[in-house]
């Protein structure tokens, strides 16, 4: 007896179970590539949970390389923790004794690591914008509070400890903040 060709049905279910598989596998490989991201060298992940019971910045921080999140109930927002410089405006404080000083400030800083979580849950905020505004309000706070201990004549008479007084100062501050002040 002669085998008996396939028939026109029963290929076709042959290829219609290929092409479902073929489909699967094609969503199974667009959720994998939606479902990480890659955090570039130098920054931390926050990962922001958006629904459920724990909802809101989670308090590990994500660390370089790629990390896998549910994007449809998590996000995953890059945090800078490199060395930065900020170069602020020159603005006028009083001494002690009311003489005016004109301070132009630049201050180095990093994101301590680990604590990249805290500051963005504290501030919803990017780097440029916590630079550009509470990291200058401390500096300013720094140097107002430091030129109030001073008279114009200890200051010059005195000046080295009168910078490491403002240093140590928002040293102090930043620290606090999750911060760490680069010489």
């Amino acid at each position: 007896m002669k085998p008996v060709p396939p028939t026109f049905k029963s290929g076709f279910r042959m290829n219609k179970g290929l092409i479902w598989t073929g489909i699967a596998l094609i969503v199974m490989i667009i959720f994998f590539y939606s479902s990480c991201t890659r955090i570039d060298a130098g920054h931390e992940g926050v990962k922001v949970q958006m629904y459920g019971s724990d909802k809101g910045v989670q308090d590990v921080s994500l660390v370089t390389g790629r990390v896998f999140y549910n994007p449809f109930t998590e996000e995953v927002h890059e945090f800078p923790v490199f060395v930065q410089t900020a170069d602020y405006e020159p603005f006028t404080v009083n001494a002690k004794d009311g003489s005016v000083f004109t301070v132009d400030p630049t201050i180095t800083f990093k994101v301590i690591a680990g604590r990249s979580p805290s500051i963005f849950q504290k501030y919803r905020k990017g780097i440029k914008e916590i630079t550009s505004t509470t990291l200058y309000n401390y500096v300013r706070d720094a140097f107002r509070i430091q030129f109030n201990d001073f008279t114009t004549d200890s200051m010059i008479s005195n000046r080295k400890g009168f910078e490491n007084a403002v240093q140590a100062q928002l040293s102090a501050e930043l620290t606090k903040e999750g911060f760490h002040r680069s010489n």
